[in-house]
């Protein structure tokens, strides 16, 4: 008879911390329909985002398991979720389901092998070729091959050269900005847009991809104003402090070197964010802009969470979903502003949550009945230095104000209440739509925040979102 597992040594058998957290956020009895477990198996049907529930089953002899998510990992987190709740007595005695009968029978021709030779995954890295691929998918109902020593290892150094491809891209970085300052900012050079093009193809070699970008914004500012000095000496200051933090990743707090890797172009797998545990609310679409990259269209939807279903909460909760599109051909939108969502959001890993994936969606959007409370122009900007403080190099953040929309004069324009007030970014060509609909009274407003100032998104007329 098979021996029950604790929950800890369930937890123990997760690849990492962050799949642990997920197992215990799926590991949820209503999330999961026709669970059930014999002497030898445990099985049921994973309630997931997807069309179809994902159909998941666990060999308690080996254990193995079988899932039918695109997850990678070995084990995924619905098959820990699932042993989970077997360790935690929730799944009660029943007949096997169909899937989970055939893959157990599967196990079964196996076993004299495996108890000969260790685990499936030993089996398979001692055979090798064809033979390894069918074992492996025969244990664990999965197609993709087998790790192997030989894999393990190409693995390895291929972090290792990316590695050192990054760090020979920052140096490099880090010495040019040096000389730069050192020349000063009026050298000729500067002015030539190849000075920068060239910077930023290194980067690209270097695999560096999100400092190649910025070297390319910071391009575009150099003569466009009075003030450009100022503007590109901060950013390459930014430069600096990103190059050395990414080569001292080791002595920095973990969430702050996670962010810095971000910063600096380390990707994160899709599957990794949905790995991690989800934060389940009432999120409304607060706004929505897009900017052009280089030959890609970058758009932002800006979701706030409305904890516990009440708007008037004090404490905001934002969240940034990212989408990306080919310049010329308009990303969709695919959550309508103005809407409220009911969602699991994950995060991608920095300095503080902000980045996020949507993962299940557990009703449909609906339009909001009611405004977003705005926040006083003090406490937007207090959150804004919170937000700086975490990620220096953060470039936006929303903000929803309630202030009335006052003259600076020279054609600027602010926003302004009884604490202060935050000027709006120059160029905003419906600014008179905001006068107008204001008529020297407050309105509530959602929009990014940067160094340029205030861009309004959208506008609330009683409970309408009037995007901008």
């Amino acid at each position: 008879m098979t021996v029950r597992p604790t929950p800890e040594q369930v937890l123990s058998l997760a690849p990492g911390t962050a799949a642990a957290a997920a197992a215990v956020a799926v590991a949820d009895q209503a999330s999961w329909s026709a669970a059930g477990h014999d002497e030898h198996g445990v099985w049921g049907r994973y309630l997931a985002a997807a069309a179809e529930p994902y159909e998941v089953a666990v060999d308690l002899r080996g254990p193995a398991y079988r899932c039918t998510c695109p997850s990678r990992r070995l084990p995924c987190k619905h098959g820990l979720g699932l042993l989970l709740l077997f360790a935690q007595q929730h799944v009660v005695v029943a007949n096997r389901l169909p899937f989970a009968d055939e893959w157990l029978r599967q196990r079964d021709v196996t076993s004299v092998a495996e108890d000969s030779a260790g685990t499936p995954d030993a089996v398979a890295q001692r055979d090798g070729g064809h033979d390894a691929v069918v074992t492996h998918v025969r244990a664990t109902g999965r197609v993709t091959p087998p790790r192997t020593p030989v894999a393990d290892l190409q693995r390895e150094q291929r972090r290792l050269a990316r590695a050192e491809r990054m760090r020979v891209g920052l140096s490099e970085l880090d010495h040019w900005v040096t000389d730069r300052v050192r020349a000063g900012l009026a050298a000729p050079e500067l002015a030539d847009p190849a000075t920068w093009d060239l910077v930023a193809a290194r980067l690209v070699d270097a695999q560096c991809g999100a400092l190649a970008n910025r070297v390319k914004r910071v391009a575009t500012a150099v003569g466009q104003h009075t003030g450009w000095h100022e503007e590109v000496l901060d950013e390459l200051a930014m430069l600096h402090a990103l190059s050395v933090a990414a080569r001292r990743t080791s002595m920095l707090p973990e969430t702050l070197a996670d962010g810095v890797h971000v910063a600096t172009g380390l990707t994160v797998a899709k599957d990794d964010v949905l790995a991690g545990v989800p934060s389940t609310a009432a999120w409304l679409v607060m706004g929505e802009s897009r900017t052009r990259e280089d030959r890609i269209t970058v758009q932002r939807t800006w979701l706030r969470a409305q904890h516990d279903g009440m708007p008037d909460t004090s404490v905001d909760t934002w969240a940034m979903v990212l989408a990306f599109g080919a310049f010329g051909n308009e990303v969709a939108t695919e959550y309508p502003v103005g809407h409220v969502l009911h969602a699991d959001l994950h995060w991608y890993p920095g300095g503080i949550p902000l980045r996020a994936l949507v993962g299940h969606i557990h009703c449909a959007a609906v339009p909001a009945t009611t405004a977003p409370r705005g926040s006083s122009i003090d406490d937007a900007i207090a959150a804004a230095g919170w937000a700086s403080a975490g990620e220096p190099w953060l470039e936006r953040w929303a903000m929803c104000v309630t202030a009335t929309p006052a003259p600076l004069g020279n054609g600027r324009w602010a926003l302004s209440d009884s604490t202060g007030s935050i000027p709006i970014v120059p160029g905003f060509w419906r600014l008179a739509e905001l006068v107008a609909e204001s008529g020297g009274s407050p309105i509530t407003l959602a929009g990014e925040w940067s160094v340029d100032g205030f861009l309004p998104l959208t506008l609330w007329v009683g409970a309408m979102a009037v995007a901008l």
